[in-house]
């Protein structure tokens, strides 16, 4: 759906036509959550299946599918707001706050948190996944109130 934000707002925005880009915002964020949730919940369905037919010990089986689990709860429930939201605030121009945002919390927040779970935590693998997703939990928080603030429909666009 990233895609479709850039295209859809940059539209929007390049118009001038903020309550355009505000509507459509609004919906392709509702399209963009229940599309992920769909999604990931298919990817955790099939993922037995697939690693029943690994040559792997069902230790790792049993770890590959708390794995699985915990990368597609992140990424269905905070992924659109951290990734597509934030790609339709690049659209209309937020660029800058956006870059900064997106690179600092994939630096920070996975590093730190994935030394907090992994290893002083000592939840190993499965703590370093939960640190690693952080990164989406914080970036989409602050992609959403950087949405809600307006500040996105103060730039001008060509």
């Amino acid at each position: 759906m990233a895609p479709v934000y850039t295209t859809v707002i940059g539209q929007c925005m390049g118009a001038r036509d903020i309550d355009s880009a505000n509507f459509y915002f609004k919906k392709l964020n509702k399209i963009t959550f229940v599309l992920s949730v769909l999604w990931n919940a298919l990817v955790f369905a099939i993922t037995p299946l697939i690693i029943k037919y690994s040559a792997i010990s069902s230790e790792a089986k049993s770890l590959v599918i708390w794995l699985v689990l915990i990368n597609n709860i992140f990424n269905g429930l905070f992924y659109p707001f951290a990734g597509s939201l934030g790609n339709g605030l690049r659209a209309a121009g937020d660029v800058k706050f956006t870059m900064i945002t997106s690179v600092t919390l994939t630096i920070a927040a996975r590093l730190a948190f994935s030394a907090l779970f992994g290893l002083v935590l000592g939840w190993g693998v499965i703590g370093i996944a939960i640190g690693m997703s952080m990164d989406l939990v914080f970036r989409g928080i602050i992609f959403i109130r950087r949405y809600h603030s307006k500040k996105w429909t103060k730039f001008c666009l060509i």
